[in-house]
C-alpha cells in the first residue's frame, strides 16, 4: 500500500535544462490558476494548457495535481527562508527580531493569495520533510547568533529552545493574521507590538 503522502511527491526531479524549465512552467501556471480560480479548477489539464505542455509532461514529474500543489509550497517556503538569511544580516538582537518579523509579515502579505490557498489546500504533512530540512538549516545559525549575543538575553533563557520559540511565535501569530485578519498586516503596529513582545521575553532590560 502507497503511502498517503506518496501522491504529493514528485515522481522525479528534472536533470536537464530544458526539463527544468519545462517543470519551473508547469509550476507557475499551478500558482496562476490558484490565485486566479482556485484549487478546486485547477486540474492537470488545466494546468497543462495554462503552461503551454502536453499533459504527457506534466504526468511524467507529477503523479497529480496534489504533487504540483506541494511542490509549489515547498518552493515557497524555500523563497521565504532565502528571504530571512540573505545577507545583509541583523548584527544585533533588536535588529534580528525586527528582521525576523518584518520579513515574515512581508513575505506573506505580499503573496496573501498564494500563502492561504497553500495554507489551506495543501496539508503540512506533504512538505513536512522539507520544511524540516530548512529548520535543520537555520537553527544552527540562529543558535550561534544567539549565543554571540548571550549577555543580551535574559539569565534563564536556552539557546535552542528560545530559537525554536522565536519561529513558532512568529510563524503561527503572522500565519494566524493572513487567515483571519489580513488586513492588519499592513499595520506597521502588528510587527512593533510583536517586535516587543517577544523582546520583552528574551531581553534584559
Amino acid at each position: 500500500m502507497k503511502s498517503p503522502k506518496a501522491r504529493y511527491l514528485m515522481r522525479k526531479q528534472p536533470s536537464q535544462a530544458r526539463a527544468t524549465a519545462t517543470v519551473d512552467t508547469v509550476i507557475e501556471a499551478a500558482a496562476r490558476i490558484l490565485i486566479d480560480s482556485g484549487y478546486s479548477d485547477a486540474s492537470t489539464n488545466a494546468i497543462a494548457e495554462r503552461a503551454g505542455v502536453g499533459i504527457g509532461s506534466v504526468y511524467e514529474y507529477f503523479p497529480g495535481k496534489e504533487a504540483i500543489f506541494a511542490e509549489l509550497r515547498r518552493r515557497e517556503g524555500l523563497r521565504h527562508y532565502e528571504s530571512l538569511v540573505r545577507e545583509p544580516r541583523p548584527t544585533t538582537v533588536q535588529s534580528m527580531l525586527r528582521h525576523l518579523v518584518t520579513t515574515h509579515v512581508e513575505y506573506i502579505r505580499d503573496n496573501l493569495q498564494l500563502h492561504v490557498a497553500l495554507e489551506t489546500e495543501v496539508p503540512r504533512f506533504a512538505i513536512a520533510d522539507a520544511e524540516q530540512a530548512v529548520l535543520d538549516d537555520y537553527v544552527p545559525l540562529s543558535n550561534a547568533f544567539l549565543q554571540l549575543h548571550k549577555d543580551r538575553l535574559k539569565p534563564r533563557q536556552d539557546i535552542e529552545f528560545v530559537t525554536e520559540l522565536l519561529m513558532r511565535v512568529v510563524s503561527s501569530t503572522v500565519n494566524d493574521y493572513a487567515m483571519r485578519s489580513p488586513e492588519q498586516l499592513n499595520r506597521p503596529e502588528l510587527r512593533d507590538a510583536l517586535i516587543d513582545l517577544i523582546g520583552s521575553y528574551l531581553l534584559k532590560d
